[in-house]
């Protein structure tokens, strides 16, 4: 029951990311905002809604372990399952601007999450100042791209030629109806949420296994089919900035806003019990560094078959340790 249960609440989730995606992005479209200012926030963050929406139900029900494993595997499933599927169905070019802003900024937040959950020097990060950092750096982020977007010229966007003619922005709903999808997936969302929360909690009873354990395995990997999906696609349609943007960028808001909101909630404390999976998200954001400026700049397809190995032995050792 409770696997039927999670697989109802997910399917929720996904419905609910999906309305929530296509009327952000058209609604930017038709107010002209530019494209690469929507996939670097309307659309990662749309995406990374369902962590958002699970882990804030988690948190207020006081699963603070559920809340840290779910936002530690879904940064681990964005760079190894997103990024590595991505590379290998087409090598991924990574724009300068990411290289130098986002991946760094992105890397810091995970070392602040590691400081905060593992160390025991790192008593106040342990507590809600670590969650309130995190939002302050988020935001900080967030005005400095919107404002970099906005007045960045369409012309001299390679991001613009990609996504303008995009199946979305061809679309012209009426405002009720964008506004009525809007809500509709908000709602989807907080439902969603609710079930797979409840769920996943008893999953981890009935196969012996810790919350930590299930929401770096099976929630984590549920609540990123939307980034998979999206990345994917992009990739078809030869649109690899969107898909790189996609998934650096919900990493971002998971740490950011994810981690730092659920954090004031239920603060995680120290987890001496999740190094392994939080170092494992360190070295993968450590490692698309030296990604990023290989091959030509671009994720090549054995790097994508690197960050799936990495992805594929974390699960099966997470799993057995769970179960150990």
């Amino acid at each position: 029951m409770d696997a039927l249960t999670f697989l109802g609440g997910l399917a929720l989730l996904l419905v609910g990311g999906r309305l929530l995606v296509s009327a952000s992005v058209e609604t930017a479209t038709r107010l002209g905002v530019p494209p690469l200012l929507v996939g670097l926030t309307l659309v990662a963050w749309g995406t990374s809604a369902p962590e958002l929406a699970l882990n804030l139900i988690a948190s207020a029900k006081g699963n603070a372990e559920l809340t840290l494993g779910n936002v530690v595997g879904a940064n681990i499933c964005n760079m190894g399952v997103v990024l590595g599927l991505c590379a290998i169905l087409r090598p991924l070019p990574v724009a300068s601007g990411v290289v130098r802003t986002e991946i760094p900024l992105m890397i810091a937040m995970f070392g602040l999450v590691a400081l905060a959950v593992l160390s025991p020097l790192a008593g106040v990060a342990a507590g809600r100042a670590g969650p309130v950092l995190m939002i302050a750096a988020f935001a900080a982020y967030s005005v400095f791209t919107i404002r970099a977007g906005l007045s960045a010229d369409r012309r001299a966007d390679p991001l613009a030629e990609q996504t303008g003619g995009s199946e979305m922005a061809r679309r012209h709903r009426a405002a009720w109806m964008l506004g009525a999808m809007f809500l509709g997936g908000l709602v989807l969302l907080g439902l969603g949420g609710n079930l797979a929360a409840d769920a996943a909690a008893g999953i981890a009873r009935r196969l012996g296994m810790s919350d930590r354990v299930v929401g770096l395995t099976v929630v984590a990997l549920g609540t990123t089919l939307p980034e998979l999906v999206t990345g994917l696609v992009a990739v078809l349609n030869r649109q690899t900035d969107l898909a790189v943007g996609n998934a650096v960028g919900s990493c971002l808001f998971n740490v950011g806003a994810v981690y730092g909101l659920s954090g004031l909630l239920a603060p995680p404390g120290l987890r001496p019990e999740a190094a392994l999976s939080v170092g494992v998200m360190v070295v993968l954001g450590l490692l698309l560094v030296p990604m990023s400026r290989t091959f030509s700049g671009r994720i090549a397809r054995i790097e994508g078959v690197v960050l799936v190995a990495i992805q594929g032995a974390f699960i099966a050792l997470e799993v057995w340790r769970g179960r150990g």
